[in-house]
């Protein structure tokens, strides 16, 4: 249990700094969506697909290979390393985006728009250079100078939006400090605000390579060819994880742009809407993150413990117990937060897709809970065939719901494709590495929570106060069933440890 107190302890400390992050968006949200009609904001959504499949191959699995062998070589030779890898990487891929800046545009369809790709490359070099610091800072236990460092570049991103969309846009269009209105007019856009927000995100993470320069300083030029092959065929399977994994993710995206009927109506307006709803998933995703930051390199250093199976077994216990909370918490309270998120009713319109997309996210979840057997048994390649498998229903799904669904199929896609995606890894992790995950405890959770979900969707009363503590009311089932099992559980192992 002390082991368990340290994970947790970890998980709250990464965790706090992705509530941080997370909850960043949802102050911006509110600030995008006034700004932005859904057309524009769509543009925001579609080109962060793009920076999502190419921060896989910029990072090259180096995080995890990383944690892999700092445990088993010399933790600063395979720093040295993986960092020199990275500085290639990210010299060599934004070089060349940079160079076809106006051809990228072009085929994206956002042709004149070349400082968006500009932006973007340089965003993505910077954050290649800062993912092996962030990763040293979690292999040597040290979560509260990583959640100071991530709090810090999310403040300045939250004030740099505001500074560019708020204050500029005002002055730049007279309504104060008139003084200054000719000045903000000779390099401020008040046409073209998107770009804005890609220049507040990369001006927000410069200064992160000052915070972290012990780290970065920290690094020796170092090319060993023998560790650079090991690294490159231990990281290669995670790459091509990595990125059906991001197909996973990001192909909804792409499907309602190129292929939503019309009948739906607009596709950049409908791509906006939906990428505006799908931040209500927060609450789920800053568990995940804050989870796997601690729980990686936790469970490559426990790996040879001979408990370790049960340490697993009882993490992924308690993760499903929070998550379905999360779930609950927000799909029986979307009446009041919309009205904090969204500022702009014409995105309600897209509300619809939150319960589905945030169990959606739980399996994820769980799915990356599981993915913990190849990593520490050295089969990554059955990471990537789940991965290939998931991407092929990612695709079918989108492809057969999205014009009988809308916006509503991509998220059953993604249910279906977590869900597939958790079954498999279930069932080839425990060929490799048995772990007595109680299944039937675990599903009696998430089936319970999807079953509350359901009957708060059929509450509606004439008073929202009425509305939201009738639908508040039924998270407590939930919460004594839990409180019956657990107590059960820790009761049984206190008594076999006492017989022991």
């Amino acid at each position: 249990m002390p082991t368990l107190r340290r994970l947790a302890s970890d998980t709250i400390w990464y965790g706090l700094s992705n509530i941080v992050s997370r909850f960043a968006n949802y102050l911006l949200t509110p600030i995008h969506t006034k700004i932005f009609l859904p057309a524009e904001y769509g543009i925001i959504g579609d080109l962060y697909v793009y920076v999502a499949f190419l921060n896989v191959i910029y990072t090259f699995g180096t995080e995890t290979s990383y944690f892999r062998y700092a445990n088993e070589l010399d933790e600063q030779k395979v720093y040295n390393q993986n960092f020199t890898s990275l500085i290639l990487y990210s010299l060599t891929f934004s070089g060349l985006i940079i160079y076809f800046a106006t051809p990228i545009a072009q085929t994206l369809g956002y042709g004149g728009k070349e400082k968006y790709i500009v932006y973007l490359a340089l965003l993505m070099a910077v954050d290649t250079l800062l993912s092996l610091p962030f990763a040293r800072l979690r292999f040597l236990k040290k979560p509260r100078r990583f959640a100071f460092a991530k709090a810090f570049n999310i403040g300045l991103y939250i004030l740099l939006n505001l500074f560019f969309l708020w204050l500029c846009k005002d002055v730049a269009e007279g309504k104060y400090f008139s003084f200054l209105q000719v000045f903000m007019n000779a390099w401020f856009d008040t046409k073209d605000l998107v770009s804005y927000v890609f220049l507040a995100q990369l001006l927000a993470n410069a200064p992160l390579l000052w915070l972290l320069r012990k780290e970065i300083c920290n690094y020796r030029p170092v090319w060993d060819k023998n560790l650079a092959k090991k690294v490159f065929f231990y990281s290669y399977p995670l790459v091509i994880l990595g990125l059906a994994g991001t197909l996973n993710a990001t192909a909804d995206r792409f499907f309602i742009k190129n292929y939503l009927p019309t009948s739906f109506g607009d596709s950049q307006h409908v791509l906006g809407v939906y990428f505006a709803c799908i931040k209500f998933s927060v609450f789920i995703l800053v568990l995940i993150q804050g989870y796997r930051y601690a729980a990686e390199p936790f469970f490559f250093a426990k790996a040879k413990d001979k408990n370790a199976p049960e340490l697993l077994a009882k993490a992924m216990e308690y993760f499903v117990i929070v998550g379905v909370f999360s779930v609950l918490a927000v799909s029986l309270n979307i009446d009041w937060l919309k009205l904090l998120l969204l500022r702009n009713r014409i995105y309600d319109e897209g509300l619809i897709i939150v319960p589905t997309f945030l169990f959606a996210n739980l399996f994820l979840g769980v799915y990356y809970n599981l993915t913990a057997w190849f990593k520490i048994a050295d089969k990554t390649q059955y990471g990537t065939y789940i991965s290939l498998i998931g991407a092929v229903v990612t695709i079918i799904g989108n492809l057969g719901w999205l014009p009988v669904l809308g916006i509503l199929g991509s998220a059953v896609a993604s249910l279906v494709t977590y869900a597939t995606m958790t079954f498999l890894c279930y069932y080839w992790g425990q060929k490799f590495y048995p772990v007595p995950y109680r299944w039937q405890v675990i599903l009696g959770y998430i089936f319970l929570g999807a079953g509350l979900v359901w009957a708060g969707s059929q509450v509606e009363m004439q008073s929202i106060w009425l509305n939201i503590f009738l639908k508040n009311t039924l998270i407590l089932p939930y919460l004594l069933l839990v409180l019956f099992v657990e107590r059960k559980a820790v009761l049984e192992v206190k008594t076999k440890f006492f017989h022991n």
